[in-house]
């Protein structure tokens, strides 16, 4: 077993986002291993460069599969309690494609009330895909909350979401 690093998300409840970061070294046939739990804090509030919610979610799509996630609806179950998330403005959307096997590539997209899913993107194995507006954000309506992430693919794929926002009505 080679020097490895891994980052693994923890939890999240609402602005916070907890990571557990192990370090594992080789030496000879002696495995040393340190695991650090660390908190990422985003400035609390609905100012430029702020938020007042943070989602992150670790899931593996199935295959032939599309998953639905409404920014007006939204719960994850955090340290075994269910927090609710509703997204008024959105300041960042984040994917990361956790495959590292050639050809395994995620879709991302919306459908702004429209019958057809129109993707933004498509992420490849290992890379990732975000937007950013965190001066303005983008306000969320109900013709626009709803993100689509889509596997064509005949096998799984583990990927990450990650949301930044607010959850105050834009002025």
């Amino acid at each position: 077993m080679a020097d490895s690093t891994s980052d693994v998300l923890a939890a999240t409840v609402r602005n916070t986002l907890a990571w557990t970061r192990t370090d594992s070294q080789e030496v000879g046939s002696v495995t040393s291993r340190k695991t650090i739990l660390s908190n990422y804090t985003i400035a609390d509030g609905s100012g430029a460069g702020q938020a007042d919610l943070v989602f992150a979610d670790q899931r593996t799509i199935p295959a032939n599969t599309i998953e639905a996630f409404d920014l007006l609806d939204l719960e994850q179950s955090a340290l075994g309690v269910s927090v609710p998330f509703v997204f008024r403005q959105l300041r960042l959307i984040k994917v990361v494609n956790n495959e590292t096997d050639a050809g395994l590539s995620l879709k991302v997209g919306v459908d702004p009330g429209r019958p057809t899913i129109v993707y933004a993107a498509e992420v490849g194995p290992g890379s990732e895909w975000f937007a950013i507006n965190n001066t303005d954000s983008w306000i969320v309506t109900e013709n626009n909350s709803v993100v689509r992430i889509a596997n064509t693919n005949a096998d799984p794929i583990s990927y990450s979401l990650y949301l930044i926002g607010t959850s105050t009505e834009a002025e």
